[in-house]
């Protein structure tokens, strides 16, 4: 008895132990709810007192000055010391909300809403940047848009697919790719290895752009080769997630061309685009053609002559017949020179601003200037040293808006790769470039030691020449070197606003992509959604968890009232370990607990039906107990063992929301196991040990 005792004792230690560890673990979410309440009334409080919006009030708590934007905001001076209170007790009040948060169960996607986002990497923009290929010329990046479309249109691995179209082709890999003598076999293994690591590295930068945003708990999966699945829950604004996650922030300091070098190959194009209209067909006659020194034309025609606008259709510039007005969607007019339409069409579709040295296209003319950009005898008439790239945002100047394009060296002088630092700047504050005009916002950069010195080098050696930015490949602005700049730091200016040069902070920060992603898919999920998702979800859990209480109360009576002690300490478990390990709850995982609970009274069912058998065959109560937990434990554990071999195969090869399921089981049946055998058979021994019972009611 002493020894029945002692083991009694030391297993409701143990259940007291683990009761008092999962109300710890629980304690934070149990509390978040009323916080937020208290932080809400706050907000409302000094929403009356200030003009101030609840954006603007947590605006001011991440920048660490919430205390003097409400005092700027006060409708009357003598709620000053009210409002000081009040910004001293939400920012207590926010820190205490923040360690919660981290301890708290996270809800996913589906139970408060959010934004849910597919990308897939540009294996065509991966495989031709010059660190990944050799020497990659147009014809590369041809094949490899068509090896892309293959594989996407019948479904086919990408490189199965280049190594067929290579080898079908006769191009050998060795061209591009892989060391010379090496068998194409291992190239394209290497290839693949590449791509992988390529993914891998997308999603360690992804994370660290996340965190950076603030998303409490994000899920960023890989799914299949190239794909990337996130979701970020408690994110409403897609826009704003797709701004800062798709960027490849690729950051360039590329030195722009001489304006005569740009005059000249202006003028090439233009001749080439007048002769397309006139109907000529070679165009390898049309570059010879050319004339190679155009400077000696009247190149005020682009910088100083006034612009006697009118709209012309595409195919008044393309041809009526041309496959260029058929496939260019939306708006099909363009904002010409009048006067110069005819003889000059391609510089017609610029306007000349005064103040800006850089050719400046209205909106309506960027993409037809992309088409002329791209035909192949224009390709051929650019050095194969330099590009065109667009500005990066559009400026409104009098009734329109203009892009500007800049003729710039295709490789850059120094990468985003060196930058150490990059914080947000207001001009007018500590620290102004003396580019930006009081109360623009801007990006300052800082440089690694030997990112400063190459940066003194190449401003040291290009005194008065412009130097491009370019943020995946559109210029964010072209400053001109004054002078050497010896202290290794830049700015990037022309920000639309603080939050914007936020964003370009964070995504600068966490690193460049190591390729395109596009956005494949993109769902946004209202709170609302979310919300109705929660009372469903807990109501049809709560209506459960009652109706097989109650049947086990009527069906087993008291031993049926243990069973459900044991179900509810199931449940609290559960919720514990997704606590402790920071788990996100999803509507799949609410489907995984109600699963596990009618696995827990199936353990408990069959143990007392195990029970009753004994019962009728005379044994005692003690003795048929032990028999009964005996005999039934093989028979749980194997139905729970193979359930989580199950609920492993799912989470190893399912998705996010498949992954929550099997979870949320896994973690139920292991608790299942404990509870229903461990828990129940310390009450009942307990009873029966203390107490001289005749009848088990059961």
């Amino acid at each position: 008895m002493d020894r029945l005792n002692r083991s009694l004792l030391y297993r409701f230690i143990l259940i007291a132990v683990l009761v008092l560890l999962a109300i710890w673990q629980l304690f934070p979410t149990l509390n978040l709810s009323s916080l937020d309440k208290q932080q809400q009334r706050n907000y409302a409080r000094v929403q009356e007192i200030a003009n101030i919006d609840t954006k603007d009030i947590k605006s001011a708590l991440l920048e660490k000055k919430l205390e003097s934007t409400i005092l700027r905001s006060l409708k009357n001076s003598m709620n000053e010391q009210e409002a000081r209170d009040l910004a001293k007790k939400i920012e207590t009040l926010d820190d205490r909300i923040s360690k919660n948060e981290k301890r708290a169960i996270k809800r996913g996607l589906d139970l408060q809403g959010g934004t849910y986002l597919v990308y897939e990497m540009d294996f065509v923009n991966y495989l031709s940047n010059p660190n990944v290929a050799k020497n990659p010329d147009r014809p590369l990046q041809d094949l490899l848009k068509e090896i892309d479309n293959e594989s996407k249109h019948k479904n086919l691995d990408f490189f199965d697919v280049l190594e067929t179209k290579f080898e079908e082709k006769g191009i050998p890999l060795t061209r591009y790719f892989g060391k010379k003598g090496e068998s194409e076999s291992k190239i394209v293994a290497n290839m693949r290895d590449e791509s992988v690591n390529a993914i891998d590295r997308a999603l360690e930068v992804l994370r660290n752009r996340i965190d950076q945003f603030g998303v409490s708990e994000p899920s960023i999966t890989k799914q299949g080769s190239r794909r990337i699945v996130v979701e970020l829950a408690g994110i409403l604004d897609p826009k704003r997630a797709k701004d800062i996650i798709g960027k490849t922030a690729q950051l360039e300091f590329k030195l722009v061309r001489e304006p005569n070098l740009t005059r000249s190959i202006i003028y090439k194009i233009d001749n080439i685009v007048k002769k397309r209209r006139s109907g000529a067909i070679d165009s390898t006659a049309q570059v010879e053609a050319t004339p190679t020194d155009t400077t000696t034309q009247d190149s005020s025609q682009i910088n100083q002559k006034l612009r006697d606008e009118k709209e012309v259709n595409l195919d008044e510039l393309f041809g009526k017949t041309s496959q260029e007005a058929e496939v260019t969607p939306g708006d099909t007019t363009l904002s010409v020179d009048k006067g110069m339409f005819e003889d000059n069409p391609f510089i017609a579709l610029f306007a000349q601003i005064e103040t800006r040295r850089e050719l400046a296209a209205p909106m309506q003319n960027v993409k037809a200037i992309d088409i002329i950009l791209n035909y192949p005898e224009v390709q051929e008439v650019i050095p194969d040293d330099s590009e065109f790239l667009w500005s990066k945002d559009a400026e409104r100047l009098g009734d329109k808006d203009y892009y500007f394009l800049y003729f710039v060296k295709k490789t850059p002088e120094i990468t985003g790769d060196y930058i150490e630092d990059a914080r947000v700047n207001v001009a007018g504050e500590a620290v102004a470039s003396s580019r930006s005009r009081v109360g623009e916002s801007e990006v300052l950069l800082g440089f690694n030691s030997r990112g400063a010195k190459d940066f003194a080098r190449i401003t040291g050696a290009n005194v008065e020449k412009f130097l491009a930015i370019a943020l995946d490949g559109r210029v964010a602005s072209a400053p001109q070197i004054r002078e050497r700049i010896p202290n290794g730091q830049s700015s990037i200016t022309g920000m639309k606003n603080v939050e914007e040069a936020k964003d370009l902070v964070v995504v600068l920060r966490a690193g460049a992509l190591p390729a395109r992603l596009e956005s494949i898919e993109e769902r946004t999920v209202g709170p609302s959604l979310g919300q109705d998702s929660i009372q469903k979800g807990s109501f049809s859990a709560i209506m459960g968890l009652l109706l097989v209480v109650l049947f086990m109360i009527i069906y087993y009576n008291m031993s049926g009232a243990i069973a459900d002690i044991a179900l509810i300490l199931n449940i609290g478990f559960i919720l514990a370990v997704l606590a402790a390990f920071h788990a996100t709850l999803t509507l799949p995982g609410v489907a995984g607990m109600a699963l596990t609970l009618g696995m827990a009274v199936d353990a408990n069912v069959l143990i007392y039906e195990r029970i009753r058998e004994e019962l009728r065959n005379g044994k005692t109560i003690r003795t048929a107990i032990d028999t009964g937990y005996k005999r039934a434990f093989i028979t749980i554990f194997d139905s729970n063992f193979t359930t989580i071999i199950t609920a492993l195969v799912l989470y190893q090869f399912g998705t996010s929301s498949i992954r929550g399921f099997a979870v949320t089981l896994t973690i139920g049946l292991i608790a299942n196991i404990f509870t229903s055998v461990f828990v129940t058979r310390a009450v009942f021994d307990f009873i029966t040990s203390r107490w001289d019972i005749k009848k088990l009611s059961i």
